[in-house]
């Protein structure tokens, strides 16, 4: 086998790992936000300000859109989990 055949081989073995890593990541945060524990979601931007959506932090008025968030965001977890694997499998 000459080098270049190796270094081939070793770069597709380091994309392959990062990839396993990178959806074992998704599945955990998938895990976590599968829990009917969450009261609340923060979106922060750039320069340092924020929304919150919850149960807590004087934004219970949004409380009820919590279940919809956890869906979606399940659902963008998944489709990029999905796509991610397909990649792996094609290595």
């Amino acid at each position: 086998m000459g080098n270049k055949t190796l270094e081939y081989m070793g770069e597709r073995v380091d994309k392959a790992r990062k990839l396993v890593k990178d959806i074992a990541t998704i599945n955990g945060k998938i895990k976590n936000l599968s829990s009917d524990d969450i009261a609340g979601v923060g979106i922060f931007l750039r320069h340092g300000a924020g929304v919150y959506l919850g149960k807590y932090k004087d934004s219970p008025e949004t409380e009820h859109i919590l279940p919809e968030i956890k869906v979606a965001v399940i659902n963008v977890l998944e489709n990029h989990r999905d796509s991610l694997q397909r990649e792996l499998d094609e290595l």
